[in-house]
């Protein structure tokens, strides 16, 4: 699968790794002293360093290095993360055919896999997914869609919401309607008309 937007391939992640050489406690000092910035997982950067979708990418693939060994695309609160900046989430989401690394992920950062190629799967476009630091990224409107399938934690919901004001609306309804014969994705129809009543609570259509 050919993708529509590549960012520079790096290998250099800039990123401060625990007990390389600073221990966790003396990362987190350093956080707490403006000196450095949180990313995704238990690492970190100068806090001169641009907050971009491209960093943020870079954390999140050095992460996903540790922990699988084949191609993986970042899904859900990973993605959205990349996509929105602000707190990283707590969990990796991912999707993968398979991962090896016997590393134990919690040590990392607690994880959760879908057992999914996204890039063979039959309904995702080539413009679903993106390039971005070297990571293969859900696309906003994909991100948006998984987490209203998919999406179980008022976090899930409040970055579907975040998200909803980066696409196009019309065009996310009339995604829905042509996969409307898919699992889930009436449910996510009627999450998406939820985000668009602030009145209505999103918990009364799970």
């Amino acid at each position: 699968m050919a993708f529509l937007a590549l960012d520079s391939i790096t290998n250099r992640y800039d990123l401060y790794v625990p007990d390389d050489p600073f221990s966790p406690s003396e990362l987190s000092a350093m956080a707490y002293h403006g000196l450095l910035r949180p990313q995704f997982g238990p690492y970190y950067v100068d806090a001169t360093t641009p907050d971009t979708a491209a960093q943020r990418a870079k954390a999140v693939r050095y992460a996903g290095e540790q922990l699988i060994d084949r191609d993986w695309t970042a899904t859900m609160l990973t993605a959205a993360w990349i996509h929105l900046g602000g707190l990283a989430p707590e969990m990796f989401e991912a999707s993968t055919a398979t991962y090896q690394k016997t590393r134990s992920r919690t040590k990392i950062i607690p994880t959760a896999f879908r057992h999914i190629d996204y890039m063979q799967r039959s309904d995702i476009a080539e413009q679903d997914l993106l390039v971005i630091g070297g990571t293969i990224v859900t696309s906003l409107e994909l991100t948006l869609e998984d987490l209203l399938r998919s999406g179980r934690t008022a976090r899930h919901y409040k970055c579907a919401e975040e998200l909803a004001d980066l696409v196009d609306l019309d065009n996310l309804q009339q995604r829905f309607h042509h996969k409307r014969h898919l699992y889930g994705v009436e449910q996510a129809r009627q999450r998406l008309e939820h985000l668009l009543t602030p009145s209505k609570d999103l918990a009364d259509v799970r």
